[in-house]
């Protein structure tokens, strides 16, 4: 037999995981408003975002309560998603945009600063787009060598083989 205080204690933690679920979806809002992609990464984030809410009722459901489900829980829990995006939803949302902005800059940044050591080794090299592209063609010849050398062979084969008939007749 459970008591109230007990029942209460669940309940509030399942406000705490709504709120959590909340967070979880003003996060996977804002990614998916700047990364506009194609349907497969868009069912890719949907069910990242499904497997997370879903671990995190799973986690408050089994700490909270060892698994009992009850009514009340799932109130909890849209009790708590319901106060999240209510008081602080809007807010939220402007925080992880700004959060992303940054993150998104600080990637760019670190991106071109690791990449001027690379363009600092290519023009050392002095291996340009340029010159990169004759070899690369020089290579393709270079691979179709023995395939000429053999159609040759046989062309040439097969010319002798002829000549060698008309001396016989």
């Amino acid at each position: 037999m459970e008591t109230v205080q007990f029942q209460s204690y669940v309940f509030l933690y399942a406000v705490y995981g709504g709120i959590t679920i909340g967070i979880l979806y003003d996060i996977y809002r804002v990614i998916r408003r700047k990364k506009r992609s194609d349907r497969l990464i868009s069912s890719i984030w949907d069910a990242a975002f499904l497997i997370s809410v879903l671990l995190v009722a799973v986690w408050v459901i089994y700490s909270s309560n060892y698994g009992d489900l009850r009514a009340y829980v799932f109130i909890g829990f849209t009790v708590g998603f319901y106060l999240y995006e209510r008081l602080l939803g809007r807010i939220a949302v402007a925080v992880f945009q700004a959060l992303f902005r940054r993150m998104a800059h600080f990637i760019k940044t670190t991106n071109n600063i690791l990449a001027v050591p690379l363009k600092g080794l290519i023009s050392l090299f002095g291996i340009g787009l340029k010159k990169l592209g004759a070899q690369k063609n020089r290579l393709r010849k270079f691979k179709k060598l023995p395939k000429i050398m053999i159609e040759d062979t046989k062309k040439y084969y097969r010319l002798v083989l002829k000549k060698q008939i008309k001396k016989k007749q």
